[in-house]
C-alpha cells in the first residue's frame, strides 16, 4: 500500500510458528526528512490490520513489547527487525503497533525488511488457516515531545491573543512544571483565561475549577503527528471499514447502490473546499464496502467532525491531544514571545499558490521568495460574509498539502520560520486547518485521561473510549487558526477563540491531528 509520507510496501507474511502462535510480518518503510538531534526525534507509528476470508478488517496485536519506556535508543524486541542500521524500534505495552525512528543523524529513511511478530492467537485466530489472511500495514509520521516544563499562554496575559491562558492577574504565561492538578481561578498566581463571546469561552462552568492531575497537561512526554491527517490517509481508513461504519464516517448517504453525492466528505456532486475524496457514483451495491479514492492524497483532510477524529484515533490506536499539549508541542521549552506563531516568531507569510501538481506531495509553495510559511486569509472569512463579495486573495479556497512549507527553503529565511515548524519540528500548527483538542475548559474535557484507542470501532463506526469527549463534541474545541481566517492575528499560537467551542457536526475547516 502507499500513503504519502511514509511509504509502506512489500508487505508479506514470511514465517508462521504454530507452536508459539505467532506469524512474522515483513515490509519496507521509508519516509523523508527524518532526524534524531539533541532535543528529540521523529518516527513512524506503524500498525497491522488483517482480515480472514474477505471479512471485516481487524487490528493486529504484536507478540512482544519493548522492555523499557521510550528513551531514543534501539529497543527492538527479540525476533523483530528494524530493517536498517542507525534505526531503532520501540513497541509499547499495548502492542497495538510499533515506532520506527532514527537513533542518530538525519535524512531520508529507507528501511527494508522491517519485521514484527503478530500474536494471532491473541486476536482469536487459533484453529483458522493463517494462510487465508490478508494483511495491510499503515504508517503515520510522528514527532516525540520530551518530558519538560514549559510556559502556557501568552506573556501579555489579558492583553494577549483572544482568550489566551495566563497567570492571574497579569503575570504573563503560566509555568507548567508537573502533571499535578491546577486551580483555574481569578486569584493571584492562578491559571486563568478571560471569557468574552460564547464561542470564545474558557469554560462552561464558573471559576474556580480544578484541572485534575490525570488530565494530560503536556509536561510528560508524548508523541504528536508531524502533519495533519491527509486525504490519502483518510481514504485508507475508510477502505478498511464495513458499509455501515463507512456510512457513519462520511457525510453523504452511501447506503444505496447509486450515490448521488459522490464527493462523500462534503456531501456534494462537485468538489467543495478542495476536498477530493470520492466514491463511484453507481454500481456500489448495498452490502459490500464502498471503494473510496482521492486525487490529492497529500492534501490535509478537511470537513471532519470530532466524531470522525475520534474514530480515526481509535482505529489507529492513538488518542486526541489536549489544548495544553498543543501549546507544549508548539513552544517547547523556549521562552514565551508575545503574539508568536507556532514557529516561535511574529513574522508570517501566506501561501498564494503552487508550482507542480497540487495535492501530490511534490508541489512547491509560491511565492518562491521571502517568508511563505502559512495557509490563511483565503476566500472570504466568516466575519466578512455578507460584507465582502470577492476574496482579497483570489485563488484556492481550502487546505494545502501537509509539509508543503518545508519542501523548499527560501534564501535568508531561518529554517524553522521557513518551514512553519514548531519547536519540536511539527508542521502546520498555525493555519491550514483547525487542530481539534480536548479542552480543560469543560467538565467533559477535564475527565479525559489520555487513554489510547485499541484499533477497533464499534458496529456503528464510532469510538467508545472511556473518558474521551463524545461525538457530540462536548469537552473538545479547536486551536491554531485556518486557511480562511481573515488575518495573521488569528494564527497566534496562544489564541483560543474556539478552544472550548462545542461542535458535533463537521467543521468545514476542521482537520485531525493525534497523539500517542
Amino acid at each position: 500500500m502507499f500513503a504519502y509520507n511514509p511509504e509502506i510496501k512489500n508487505v508479506s507474511l514470511i514465517e508462521i510458528n504454530k507452536r508459539e502462535s505467532w506469524a512474522k510480518v515483513q515490509c519496507d518503510i521509508s519516509w523523508k526528512n527524518a532526524w534524531k538531534n539533541d532535543i528529540n526525534c521523529d518516527g513512524v507509528w506503524f500498525f497491522l490490520k488483517y482480515r480472514v476470508a474477505q471479512g471485516d478488517w481487524k487490528h493486529a496485536t504484536l507478540k512482544k513489547a519493548s522492555s523499557n519506556e521510550f528513551n531514543f535508543t534501539d529497543q527492538t524486541p527479540k525476533n523483530f527487525s528494524k530493517g536498517s542500521t542507525g534505526l531503532g524500534m520501540w513497541v509499547p505495552e499495548s502492542k497495538k503497533g510499533a515506532f520506527l525512528y532514527r537513533t542518530e543523524g538525519e535524512g531520508d529513511v529507507c528501511a527494508n525488511n522491517v519485521a514484527v511478530l503478530w500474536d494471532y492467537s491473541k486476536d482469536m485466530l487459533e484453529g483458522k488457516d493463517i494462510n487465508d489472511v490478508d494483511i495491510r500495514i499503515f504508517g503515520i509520521e510522528m514527532v516525540y515531545v520530551p518530558k519538560a516544563a514549559y510556559y502556557l499562554g501568552d506573556p501579555d496575559g489579558p492583553d494577549g491573543p483572544a482568550n489566551c491562558f495566563y497567570t492571574y492577574y497579569n503575570n504573563g504565561a503560566y509555568l507548567i512544571s508537573s502533571e499535578d492538578s491546577i486551580v483555574v481561578d481569578a486569584q493571584e498566581g492562578c491559571l486563568y483565561c478571560n471569557r468574552t463571546k460564547p464561542i470564545e469561552q474558557n469554560s462552561r462552568d464558573d471559576v474556580p475549577f480544578v484541572i485534575p492531575a490525570s488530565f494530560p497537561k503536556g509536561y510528560n512526554a508524548f508523541w504528536c503527528m508531524k502533519y495533519g491527517l491527509s486525504m490519502g490517509q483518510y481514504v485508507d481508513f475508510l477502505n478498511t471499514l464495513n458499509r455501515k461504519q463507512q456510512n457513519a464516517r462520511t457525510q453523504s448517504d452511501i447506503s444505496s447502490d447509486i450515490i448521488e453525492n459522490f464527493y462523500v466528505i462534503s456531501n456534494t456532486q462537485a468538489e467543495l473546499l478542495r476536498n477530493t475524496i470520492i466514491c463511484p457514483r453507481t454500481n456500489n451495491g448495498k452490502e459490500k464496502p464502498v471503494i473510496f479514492s482521492t486525487q490529492t492524497p497529500s492534501r490535509a483532510c478537511n470537513i471532519l467532525s470530532w466524531g470522525d477524529q475520534c474514530a480515526y484515533a481509535a482505529w489507529s490506536a492513538l488518542r486526541p491531544i489536549t489544548e495544553m499539549e498543543y501549546e507544549k508541542a508548539c513552544r517547547g521549552i523556549a521562552a514565551p514571545i508575545a503574539n508568536e506563531f507556532a514557529w516561535g516568531t511574529t513574522r508570517i507569510g501566506r501561501i498564494d499558490g503552487f508550482e507542480g501538481t497540487d495535492g501530490s506531495g511534490n508541489e512547491i509553495k509560491s511565492p518562491t521568495t521571502g517568508i511563505v510559511n502559512c495557509c490563511f486569509d483565503g476566500g472570504i472569512g466568516p466575519f466578512h460574509r455578507g460584507k465582502q463579495k470577492q476574496p482579497k486573495y483570489p485563488g484556492f479556497e481550502g487546505p494545502v498539502s501537509s509539509g508543503i512549507f518545508a519542501r523548499s527553503g527560501h534564501q535568508g529565511i531561518p529554517k524553522r520560520e521557513n518551514d512553519g515548524a514548531t519547536f519540536y519540528g511539527i508542521m502546520e500548527m498555525s493555519g491550514n486547518l483547525w487542530e481539534p483538542c480536548v479542552t480543560p475548559g469543560h467538565p467533559r474535557g477535564r475527565a479525559y485521561t489520555g487513554i489510547r484507542g485499541l484499533g477497533e470501532l464499534d458496529a456503528d463506526g464510532d469510538a467508545h473510549i472511556p473518558n474521551w469527549p463524545g461525538k457530540n463534541g462536548e469537552g473538545a474545541g479547536a486551536r491554531g487558526g485556518v486557511w480562511v481566517s481573515p488575518g495573521a492575528v488569528y494564527m497566534c499560537m496562544a489564541r483560543r477563540q474556539a478552544g472550548a467551542h462545542v461542535k458535533a457536526s463537521p467543521r468545514y475547516n476542521g482537520g485531525c491531528r493525534l497523539g500517542f
